[in-house]
């Protein structure tokens, strides 16, 4: 896959980020402000975390696809609530900023409070007040207080078992690493297991790292020497969480132009509603993506849509991650678009950089040109779409390994000039472009590369009934 290239170019730092801004906070900062998933030792540039951090995004949303600008679903604003105003008032702060699913599940009861979960150290104090955790997840509800005087940022969150080895799932290097303010920050996580919950410890920690806040972009950005090293132990009961949820077996077939999908099991509780399903390997078709799955709740007319906020693989099965809210039991209903697939016979690209052409290739919309960047001319892998037709977050990924006519293997960290991009949302006249950089070294002809993901949608509408 496309993880590993060259440091991000100016222009196309700049459209991402613009980019990244739009996309809404259920989509994509559940999986950014999750951070970094293990201490990291050395020092990185800004520009290369954003990048690294790009990458991880697009890994994490691989196995869904949707329009780029998907239904944001909105902070819950429990003032108005008549239920909010009976919850304790130690919620309060959290109400004000939580998303449906961490505000339903306080409202339903299954956050609870936590005691004597406090460390503070060089100005800054750290305390877990509340948690819910399940089979498959845990919402945390912390504070942090910061009485140096000067603004501060988070550089890793975590949480670690017995040998501080990681218990929640990876998610990389945070896109945007978290503000501290000066004064009381109240925050939430939602973060999932790294394994089956079974083979958690009964005590985990809470890590945080502090550092200083990044005043210059393009300077390096300290995280072996934080501020402050914030650390709090708290003990799971897993025979609550065991309990915790609803386990809905499913093992029905949802078939998109003769391509089946099984889905195998949902799993609805205070952190989420999980996904769990696999495509057949029988298909003649190799499936990337879900187009635009969503799970409806309600009925009579009457929904509530929860879109997926991230996916994970998880004792070896792929899950996608919805929101949820926990003080309904109505009717659960899945729908999906269609899926993002190839046929397996056309999984390959051939490409003679030299000549600037495409050999072979899944359609007709790849092409390769010059372009011109202040660091100077290269080629990229350009992946054209007709315009007024949708853009999805799986676009042209290729794997991370090619090999050249005489059978060569050589890594694409060294190809890359100019990461993958998309063109911006709002140039609405042009067609949408994809593209891949394939830098100017100099191999023998022709290359060949796999796909990793491709945008080639098989739209068909389809629903199945989850809860009655």
């Amino acid at each position: 896959m496309a993880g590993s290239e060259d440091m991000l170019l100016k222009e196309y730092f700049g459209e991402i980020a613009g980019q990244a801004d739009e996309i809404s906070e259920i989509k994509l900062n559940t999986v950014i402000r999750s951070g970094v998933s293990g201490p990291v030792r050395y020092r990185v540039r800004a520009a290369k975390r954003y990048l690294v951090g790009m990458a991880v995004i697009a890994a994490a949303l691989l196995l869904f696809a949707f329009p780029w600008l998907g239904n944001q679903i909105e902070p819950h604003n429990a003032r108005g609530s008549s239920v909010a105003s009976q919850i304790n008032a130690l919620f309060s702060p959290y109400l004000e900023k939580a998303n449906n699913t961490v505000a339903s599940a306080i409202e339903a009861g299954l956050v609870q409070p936590v005691s004597g979960v406090t460390v503070e150290q060089n100005g800054f104090e750290l305390a877990v007040e509340a948690i819910a955790a399940d089979r498959k997840g845990i919402i945390l509800l912390f504070s942090l207080q910061n009485n140096t005087g000067q603004k501060a940022q988070v550089n890793l969150l975590q949480l670690s078992g017995k040998g501080y080895s990681p218990v929640n799932y990876p998610y990389g290097l945070s896109l945007n690493t978290r503000e501290v303010a000066i004064g009381t920050t109240y925050s939430y996580e939602i973060l999932q297991w790294a394994g089956g919950f079974g083979s958690l410890p009964d005590e985990i920690t809470l890590e945080l790292n502090i550092g200083e806040p990044e005043r210059n972009p393009s300077a390096p950005v300290v995280i072996d020497k934080p501020l402050a090293k914030l650390s709090v132990p708290f003990k799971l009961d897993k025979e609550k969480m065991a309990k915790a949820g609803e386990i809905m077996s499913m093992n029905q077939i949802l078939s998109v132009d003769g391509q089946d999908i099984i889905i195998d099991e949902v799993y609805a509780a205070a952190s989420g509603t999980y996904l769990q399903y696999a495509n057949s390997q029988q298909n003649r078709k190799q499936i990337f993506s879900i187009i635009n799955p969503q799970f409806r709740m309600g009925s009579n007319g009457d929904f509530t849509s929860f879109s997926p906020v991230r996916t994970l693989v998880a004792e070896g099965k792929e899950i996608l991650v919805f929101g949820n809210d926990s003080r309904s039991r109505q009717p659960l209903q899945l729908q999906l678009d269609g899926i993002l697939a190839l046929d397996k016979d056309d999984m390959q690209v051939v490409i003679d950089t030299d000549k600037q052409q495409v050999i072979m290739a899944p359609d007709d919309n790849l092409s390769v040109l010059l372009y011109t960047a202040e660091k100077g001319t290269t080629l990229v892998l350009n992946h054209y779409t007709a315009p007024g037709k949708k853009k999805f977050y799986n676009s042209l990924i290729l794997e991370g390994e090619f090999t050249d006519s005489k059978g060569q293997i050589h890594s694409s960290a060294d190809l890359y000039d100019i990461p993958p991009h998309q063109a911006s949302k709002d140039q609405k006249s042009i067609p949408v472009r994809n593209y891949m950089g394939l830098g100017s070294n100099k191999f023998a002809q022709p290359l060949t590369f796999t796909i990793y993901s491709y945008p080639a949608p098989v739209y068909q509408k389809l629903s199945l009934d989850i809860r009655q």
